[in-house]
């Protein structure tokens, strides 16, 4: 493909603009073609070693990667995505700012105006998030594959990564305020790969100092295996990974209860236990809602949002997530449903979490009428005949 003289003309504003230091960003934008995975890409002058370079943030639908180039190697790269990636770049420099449109006909137009900025960016490299969960010198995380053996994290596991430090922000924002004992039981229902697990298990140790006996429980024998001989390598003597369900497996009492993503009625199930043992604080991540979408039905004017597939399936987890965090408040705990982490990161985004407003024995307490009288009407609305949780407290 034959490269237009505006795109030559623009990847020489650049060269310029490095060799002369006014370069501050360049940022590459609509796609030519619409089902590329490649989104955007962003550039920035850094110094690695004491050496100039353009460092590009390859921003891909499902996670991010980054490459440094030489100058004279990075305007070459421009040109390439230009020629055939994107259709708009636009470059801040300190005495004039650029913007290249290229049309689907073939022409093109580079336009220029005073910059929006006359400072000249950082180029420190490791300009990096602060992130409770560091990514250096964590072996747990190096076993688990979420980065390699510099300590730094792998391109495909960055999604994982924020994900970890997202749970690990939220799990603080709401326990560092509660009184709890020294000695912390926590119980992980669906513990998975143990991402998560050890996360907590880390924050716990290191971030509270405080003693830990964590309990993860997962159906996988081999998930249970692999995370048992990682806490043994790493010599977090207080976690132990048991096989089991989250409905059987025996607890000993707990302070914290953890369930992510577990589908559908083991969502329940969790919260029925932790209500059960007295847990001080409850930590939910539902996944699927079979249940209430199977049942639910709806009449008058409820049936034009529920004659739309994808809407009837979010009405259903709505109204099952609705349920759940009242329930908790009827059973005295203090309750709220937050994003989890952004959905482009993961579709499954919601947290319940629930802390306890006061010490009182659960397997003796009753539930707020009024609050169950609220749960009543809410199954009447949508002609719900039951729900898994309300049942399993009911027995």
């Amino acid at each position: 493909m034959e490269i237009l003289p505006n795109i030559i003309k623009f990847t020489q504003l650049i060269g310029e603009s490095i060799y002369q230091n006014h370069f501050i960003k360049l940022t590459l934008s609509s796609r030519r073609k619409s089902d590329s995975d490649l989104k955007n890409v962003y550039v920035k002058p850094v110094m690695i070693k004491n050496l100039y370079k353009l460092s590009f943030v390859y921003r891909y639908i499902t996670k991010d990667i980054t490459l440094n180039y030489e100058p004279l190697q990075a305007t070459e790269e421009i040109k390439k995505l230009l020629n055939e990636q994107f259709l708009q770049a636009n470059l801040a420099t300190t005495v004039m700012d650029y913007n290249l449109l290229i049309y689907k006909k073939g022409n093109s137009s580079l336009l220029n105006r005073p910059p929006a900025s006359t400072v000249a960016s950082s180029l420190q490299h490791d300009k990096v998030k602060q992130r409770i969960i560091d990514s250096g010198n964590n072996y747990y995380l190096y076993s688990l594959g979420v980065i390699n053996q510099e300590g730094k994290v792998k391109p495909d596991m960055q999604d994982k990564y924020r994900q970890i430090n997202k749970y690990i922000e939220l799990v603080d924002g709401i326990i560092k305020d509660v009184s709890l004992p020294e000695k912390i039981q926590v119980a992980d229902m669906g513990s998975g790969k143990g991402y998560l697990t050890f996360a907590i298990y880390d924050y716990i140790t290191g971030r509270l100092k405080k003693d830990v006996q964590m309990t993860g429980i997962e159906l996988r024998k081999e998930l249970v295996d692999s995370c048992n001989k990682i806490a043994q390598e790493v010599g977090y003597k207080g976690l132990v990974f048991k096989e089991g369900t989250i409905e059987a497996t025996e607890l000993p009492s707990v302070d914290i209860l953890i369930a992510l993503h577990a589908c559908d009625t083991a969502t329940d199930e969790a919260i029925y236990r932790g209500i059960k043992s007295g847990a001080q604080v409850i930590l939910c991540s539902p996944c699927c809602h079979k249940q209430v979408r199977r049942d639910m039905l709806t009449s008058g004017i409820l049936s034009e949002i529920t004659q739309y597939g994808i809407l009837a399936e979010r009405q259903a987890e709505i109204l099952t997530d609705t349920i759940r965090a009242l329930i908790l408040e009827a059973y005295g705990y203090r309750t709220n449903v937050a994003e989890f982490i952004a959905t482009e990161h993961t579709p499954k985004n919601l947290i319940i979490s629930a802390v306890k407003k006061k010490q009182t024995d659960s397997t003796k307490l009753l539930p707020d009428p009024a609050i169950i009288k609220k749960i009543n009407e809410l199954k009447v609305q949508f002609q719900l005949r039951s729900h898994y949780l309300q049942e399993l407290l009911e027995k």
